[in-house]
């Protein structure tokens, strides 16, 4: 790895995260485009985004694993909590949960984004990754679409490409919560060999150039450091990290994960077809229920200023416990993509899509 040189945005702060200045930054030396920031979150602002994942992102009418299987109830999360503790049995709706789709709903099975099922992106989520997209000279970045991903400990996810996106020139912004993980990045084909990144709690991911449409694949989940985990979330003094080392069998990606009977979210079938938009109708559409109001809820819809205070609010009032017992077990992260270039419409074809503009190159 290589340090890699961030620029400063125009807004100089954004709320829960450290000045510029100080984030480290590495891009990984055969892979040009593959950027890991591993230390913008300031202390406890974590817990912020984690919440979010869990309490709002997987609420209807967002699409999630689950759905094509039971008529789940619109908040996953308040109906698995007992007592304050979290229904963590491998059976549960909660730890059954593998993800949840953001903005423009992706179908799974098709590989294809509808104009019918696109729904409000959170703003919060948007202003984060135009933030940090703005590190790297993106100042027109739009987030679009999204997936949140919940892992167990013996969760993996197989070796793929995200090609469906009509836009390939912006990067996918990647932000890792909980337990650490075992990341492969490799190349064009799967003949590639891949290198072995390990990222944790409060990592971010930044795939351009070349790490855009490059196999990549989470083969192994691992225990964080606790002393790590406890700075993230809890605050405390900092504490010198120490990475354990991986062995050969990270070096070959995974082929399959999680049960059979499940819809495959990242096979290859993915690369068989030009990357489009799907405009025809939806077979049918989401229907709207009662939700109880979660103390995060605001961030849907907010400017930058009113985040910070809607941030240090949850931050204060929000029972952390049942979200940290999650945690021990789990690792939460969240992709974000822009599928079109700013200002450009539903239904065109790749042809009509203009590359993601950038305002200067690294130096």
């Amino acid at each position: 790895a290589i340090p890699f040189d961030l620029h400063e945005p125009a807004h100089k702060s954004f709320p829960g995260l450290k000045p510029v200045a100080e984030w480290r930054a590495y891009q990984i030396q055969n892979c040009e485009g593959f950027i890991v920031i591993s230390n913008a979150f300031k202390r406890k602002y974590q817990r912020y985004w984690v919440a979010r994942c869990l309490l709002d992102f997987p609420m209807k009418p967002n699409k999630t694993n689950v759905d094509a299987h039971t008529d789940r109830p619109s908040q996953i999360w308040n109906s698995c909590i007992d007592n304050n503790r979290p229904d963590l049995k491998k059976d549960s709706l909660l730890m059954r949960l593998r993800w949840a789709t953001l903005g423009y709903q992706y179908e799974w099975n098709t590989k294809e984004y509808f104009s019918d099922r696109v729904q409000e992106f959170p703003t919060d989520l948007s202003h984060l990754c135009g933030y940090i997209a703005e590190t790297l000279g993106y100042s027109s970045y739009s987030s679009e679409a999204g997936i949140v991903n919940f892992y167990r400990m013996d969760s993996s996810l197989m070796g793929h490409t995200d090609v469906s996106e009509l836009d390939h020139a912006a990067p996918i912004i990647s932000f890792s919560f909980g337990q650490s993980c075992i990341f492969l990045i490799g190349g064009p084909t799967k003949a590639t060999t891949p290198t072995a990144v390990f990222l944790h709690s409060g990592d971010i991911v930044l795939m351009t150039k070349q790490a855009r449409l490059s196999y990549h694949a989470v083969p192994r989940i691992l225990p964080g450091n606790p002393e790590h985990l406890h700075n993230c979330f809890y605050g405390d003094d900092d504490v010198i990290i120490t990475e354990s080392q991986g062995d050969k069998s990270i070096q070959q990606y995974v082929e399959s994960s999680g049960d059979s009977n499940e819809i495959d979210p990242y096979s290859d079938t993915a690369n068989q077809k030009p990357p489009h938009i799907n405009i025809v109708q939806s077979d049918s559409a989401s229907h709207k229920e009662d939700v109880v109001e979660t103390p995060t809820m605001k961030g849907n819809n907010c400017s930058v200023d009113e985040l910070g205070v809607i941030m240090d609010e949850v931050l204060q009032g929000l029972d952390w416990a049942p979200f940290h017992e999650y945690l021990n077990v789990s690792r939460v992260n969240v992709n974000v993509r822009q599928v079109l270039k700013a200002g450009a419409e539903l239904g065109l074809s790749l042809a009509e899509i203009k590359p993601c503009d950038r305002n200067y190159t690294q130096k």
